[in-house]
């Protein structure tokens, strides 16, 4: 069978059979796929708006894993949630067709735009791949775009331009990242995730410092500069570097922060003390303050003014799934967040509370995605959540995981009690609703929150508020 590495280039490929292709990851690689001419087969789980657009396109999609799925193609594409034993990995095994995990087909793709950016981190990345792609696209550039998420600007997750600029995601999961070869690479920040894969933090800087040093020494690295855990990479970094962050050190910096009422930071930008001017975000939170100037950094290094940036910066106004208002019901506004980690559920709440200050209340219902994250960071999880004004935890969403009965929601709850915090658990979606939505009252917040499909539960606290006399 022959390996990966026996693919020099995309341009050999004429035809491909994608396992998941209506995944958000791998959805993106089939329109650029269909765009390159190749025909695309694929199958999936179920169907799903993602591949009725994609079967509009020309893709021939089954539903279902089958083997009869597998026709000849000259290569199979597969998820890292696609284990071997899946019928059609196992097909192409006895056809004798060559096969790669989604990670190295957008390795294979990225060589093809010399100007291509990854854009890594713990946190952050759709929000930073949508806004970078935004300040690109507005400068007339006219990038190639992969992002994790709904973005209105291109339609979708993806869009597929005609210049040498490439912008995607790039996560750390199972060591992804290190199949790509930008010529730019952000690192936003470094973190305790993935804890499935990865066995503690050490591991996880050391990730990073093997994506950081396959960087071109031609390439740029753009890395927090406020972030401990980041602060090992430039050493390890054979290309420039531009620290971005607050810190007097930092050679893209951030000051004179000002807040308005929906939580919208504007700050003055300087690099290596030249002043660019005051910059404004249209997205809330502090937390995207790093996200905007690593934005800001790269789009300067690819040649766009300070004048045109400082002109399109606020007209970011974020991507589906990230602080996203669901609807305002008695007065109670609903939001919905992918946080889905410790750290940016303390993000998520920090921004909520600024938008219902000075005496709005914010309540979470928050479903647990994984049940090692769940596991290994129960703590951090109930730290955080313990300072919502009260959390209804449903069930953990459990992804690409079994449950081995080592954790459950009752846990997180018990734990948030134990912090001060009010906490309930409702497993069934009206009762998350009815709870959630007997707490608020006018001038509140109630976010939704987790990587699962809990922002499905927003046609019933629309029920449940407008059935509710506050």
């Amino acid at each position: 069978m022959k390996e990966v590495q026996e693919l020099a280039d995309l341009r050999e490929i004429q035809s491909v059979h994608m396992i998941g292709i209506g995944g958000i990851g791998m959805s993106a690689l089939a329109h650029i796929l269909l765009d390159q001419g190749i025909c695309v087969f694929g199958s999936d789980r179920e169907e799903s708006d993602t591949t009725r657009r994609l079967r509009d396109r020309g893709a021939v999609i089954m539903i279902g894993h089958q083997a009869s799925n597998v026709r000849s193609v000259d290569w199979l594409v597969y998820s890292a949630a696609i284990p071997k034993d899946n019928p059609e990995r196992e097909e192409a095994l006895l056809q004798k067709i060559p096969e790669m995990d989604r990670a190295s087909l957008l390795g294979k793709i990225m060589k093809l735009y010399p100007h291509s950016v990854a854009v890594a981190g713990s946190h952050g990345k759709t929000t930073t791949t949508a806004l970078l792609s935004c300040l690109l696209e507005w400068a007339e550039l006219d990038p190639t775009v992969l992002v994790g998420g709904y973005l209105n600007e291109i339609s979708g997750n993806v869009k597929v331009g005609k210049s040498p600029y490439l912008v995607t995601e790039a996560c750390e999961y199972h060591g992804s990242f290190l199949r790509f070869p930008p010529r730019i690479g952000i690192v936003l920040n470094i973190d305790l995730d993935h804890l499935d894969y990865f066995e503690n933090l050490a591991a996880i800087q050391a990730v990073f410092g093997d994506f950081v040093a396959q960087l071109p020494p031609e390439g740029l690295l753009v890395i927090n500069g406020d972030d401990e855990n980041s602060a090992h990479l430039p050493r390890v970094a054979t290309c420039p570097v531009i620290r971005v962050g607050l810190c007097d050190d930092c050679d893209l910096k951030a000051s004179q922060l000002e807040v308005d009422t929906a939580g919208r930071y504007s700050f003055d930008v300087d690099f290596r003390q030249k002043p660019l001017g005051r910059f404004s975000l249209g997205i809330p939170g502090k937390h995207h303050i790093h996200n905007g100037l690593t934005s800001l950094a790269v789009a300067l290094e690819l040649g766009v003014s300070p004048h045109q940036l400082r002109e399109t910066l606020p007209k970011f106004r974020g991507l589906h799934r990230r602080f996203e208002s669901l609807g305002n019901w008695q007065n109670v506004t609903v939001v919905d967040d992918y946080a889905h980690h410790p750290a940016e559920i303390l993000a998520t709440l920090q921004t909520a509370r600024s938008a219902v200050a000075p005496k709005g209340k914010v309540y979470c219902i928050f479903q647990p995605h994984t049940y090692t994250r769940t596991l290994a960071l129960l703590s951090e999880f109930a730290d955080a959540l313990a300072l919502a004004d009260g959390v209804v935890v449903t069930d953990i969403f459990a992804a690409r995981e079994p449950d081995r009965g080592l954790i459950h929601s009752q846990d997180l709850v018990k734990e948030i009690r134990i912090r001060g915090g009010k906490a309930v658990y409702a497993p069934l979606p009206e009762d998350s609703a009815r709870e959630a939505a007997s707490l608020a009252t006018a001038g509140d917040m109630i976010l939704t929150v987790g990587a699962g499909p809990v922002n499905e539960l927003a046609p019933l606290l629309e029920k449940q508020l407008k059935a509710m006399d506050h």
